[in-house]
């Protein structure tokens, strides 16, 4: 919903809402975590194919979280994280 300002108000206690933050969230995790998986003690084979069901499921999670969320909240978590890496004038 958005107000005469242009401003998009959310309800923080929508279940999507956050179902969708956590989904994204476990995303975000399983994404930084896969070169951990290269340091278990199994054959380059089997670690390479577990990286890349890893990848492709931390890809997968961060679709359904973008269901989840709806096009308000994926709107509000792409402007905070942008805001994130704008330049300080």
């Amino acid at each position: 919903m958005e107000t005469e300002s242009g401003r998009i108000i959310l309800n923080m206690q929508n279940t999507r809402f956050t179902i969708g933050m956590v989904f994204l969230a476990l995303s975000f995790t399983l994404y930084f975590c896969i070169p951990l998986i290269f340091f278990l003690p199994y054959n380059i084979n089997l670690l390479g194919s577990i990286a890349f069901g890893a990848y492709i499921f931390s890809w997968s999670l961060t679709g359904i979280a973008i269901i989840f969320l709806g096009k308000e909240g994926y709107n509000l978590v792409k402007s905070k994280i942008l805001l994130f890496f704008k330049r300080k004038q």
